[in-house]
Order: structure tokens, then sequence, then C-alpha cells
């Protein structure tokens, strides 16, 4: 087997046991992994509109609304007019804000247990093959 293959193949063993790890971690506070990747985009990136969630998160619009309506529901984050009518601003509410740092807490220490054992370098490597990857899949 080609090494690009290998490299996929183990990429795809690894996938779907973190996603179902994160899961886990996510359900006491009733969220998925859809919800929770809209929560950290907000808190890493702030406001920001439903069309510019979809660009980011790649997902359509209509799904990141409907994914939106819900964390409304739960008080996770806020819909505000903008200056076009039309547009609507999307941010943390303050119980958002609080839900995702101690998600992140958590989280560091899931990513910390999954990444034991492997060196600053060979993390950097392999941050820099996947940020390469990404960039040749979306031209």
């Amino acid at each position: 087997m080609k090494r690009q293959q290998t490299f996929f193949t183990e990429y795809f063993q690894v996938y779907r046991p973190v996603l179902n790890r994160l899961n886990m971690l996510l359900a006491p506070h009733n969220l998925f992994h859809s919800q929770w990747g809209i929560l950290k985009l907000l808190k890493l990136e702030g406001e920001m509109t439903s069309a510019e969630i979809a660009l980011r998160q790649q997902v359509e619009k209509p799904s990141v609304t409907k994914i939106v309506q819900r964390l409304v529901e739960m008080n996770l984050v806020s819909v505000r007019p903008g200056t076009d009518r039309r547009e609507k601003w999307i941010g943390l509410t303050a119980t958002g804000q609080n839900t995702v740092e101690t998600i992140m807490a958590e989280l560091e220490i899931l990513y910390c247990e999954l990444l034991n054992g492997i060196e600053l370098e060979e993390l950097e490597s392999a941050i820099r093959v996947m940020e390469s990857a990404r960039k040749n899949l979306n031209n």
C-alpha cells in the first residue's frame, strides 16, 4: 500500500473514534459535534452571520440555521439584527461563553491523553500536513 493510502487509512481509523469520544464528552452539555463546531468558532472568531458560519464550517446555510435555532433555545447563542434587515449576527451568550470554556478545558484533557507520547516536533509536522491537505482539498 502506498504511504499516502496508509496515511488516510490511519486518519479514518482515528477520526470516527475521536468523534465518538467528543460526542460522549459533549453529551452532558446536551450538545453534538455539529453544535460544538459553531460554538467553538464563535468563541475563537467572535460574532458572525450564518452565511459566514456556513462557509467556515463547510456546511449548507439551512443546516446552520437549524443548529443556531437550537443553540438559541438552549441560551448558548443570541441573534441580533444587522444593518441589512436580512442580515443577522450570531454570538455567544454569557451562558454560551461559560459552556464553551468548560468544554475546552475538558477537551484539553482528552486531547492530551490522545497525543500522549507524541513529541512536539511530530505534532507540529502533523499539523502542517493536515493544513496542506486541507488547502489542496479546497483548491
